[in-house]
């Protein structure tokens, strides 16, 4: 058991699961003004999209771990469990299961909202992701911004199916549609901090395993521009992230939405805290608790969605 909940990153599910579920519940639904789970999707309709999007990142990080068996021999020496305590065999028949099953849970989720064609972006998030392990991941800069991708798209999902869950009850569509743009201006500044705290940390988790990649010949960005362009991209990215925060604080402060505005002052002091502690890291150590600390921000961003519920 100890084994799967390491292959699956068990942590990592609880913050996609509770980063949808805090969007939908003090974000999206406040304001719109409507009840929760009942004039939108329902509760067996949410349920589904987060089945389906929890077991399409479990397939995706089973089929990582299957692909990098020998860089990980390395860059998680001793932590890695595909090869040891659980065979190549084994990962592949769980990656099948959970993968098919993300697919399915989709589209059905996608036949009942009347939008079968929805069914497809689990179909294509579950392609993605295989294209990323077998050969996305050692592109320089590629594999990072599929990730980053993928990791915002996962908080766009839930206004998406929201949104043609709604378009079926006429009346609560209407009374709600006047506070669309609001939560389409919201959940793209989530999306957008997911994207930017996201490639922030594959940067610096590609210089942390630059060992491993070098040696098995995984060309990242680290491998082929070397550490030091490497860390010159993660503190730029850590510039650039901490300006659009500033922009949202802006955004927010005009907007009279005040818990917000004065909750990103803490995301902005994190970081300043990380783009000082890239200038000064040079060991692998160093960087791993670098890769920490933005989860911590990743946390921070996701908590803050509850403040907004309190701004009505």
């Amino acid at each position: 058991m100890k084994s799967i909940l390491s292959l699956i990153r068990w942590p990592n599910l609880v913050i996609i699961a509770i980063s949808m579920i805090f969007l939908m519940l003090f974000v999206i639904d406040p304001a719109l003004g409507i009840n929760g789970f009942s004039d939108g999707m329902t509760n067996l309709q949410f349920i589904l999209l987060l089945v389906a999007t929890l077991l399409i990142a479990i397939g995706g990080y089973i089929i990582n771990d299957i692909f990098d068996i020998n860089t990980d021999s390395i860059n998680k020496a001793g932590k890695n469990v595909v090869g040891r305590s659980i065979t190549i065999k084994q990962a592949y028949t769980y990656y099948w299961i959970t993968t098919a099953g993300g697919i399915v849970a989709g589209t059905l989720l996608s036949y009942l909202i009347n939008q079968i064609n929805f069914g497809l972006i689990f179909l294509f998030s579950a392609g993605l992701l295989w294209f990323y392990s077998q050969k996305y991941q050692c592109q320089p800069l590629i594999g990072n911004i599929v990730i980053s991708i993928l990791s915002s798209i996962s908080i766009g999902l839930v206004w998406l199916f929201e949104f043609y869950a709604l378009s079926s009850n006429a009346s609560v569509f209407v009374n709600a549609q006047t506070n669309f743009p609001l939560v389409n201006r919201l959940v793209l500044i989530y999306m957008g901090y997911a994207f930017m705290v996201s490639f922030l940390r594959e940067m610096v988790k590609d210089i942390e395993d630059y060992q491993g990649d070098n040696r098995f010949g995984c060309i990242t960005f680290t491998v082929k521009f070397g550490i030091s362009a490497s860390k010159i991209v993660a503190i730029f990215l850590g510039y650039t992230s901490l300006f659009a925060s500033a922009m949202i604080q802006y955004y927010f402060y005009h907007a009279g939405i005040v818990f917000l505005f004065s909750a990103f002052f803490i995301i902005d002091i994190i970081f300043v805290i990380i783009i000082y502690k890239l200038h000064k890291a040079v060991t692998k150590s160093q960087y791993s608790k670098l890769a920490l600390l933005i989860k911590t921000l990743m946390l921070c961003g996701i908590i803050s969605m509850i403040l907004f519920y309190f701004e009505f």
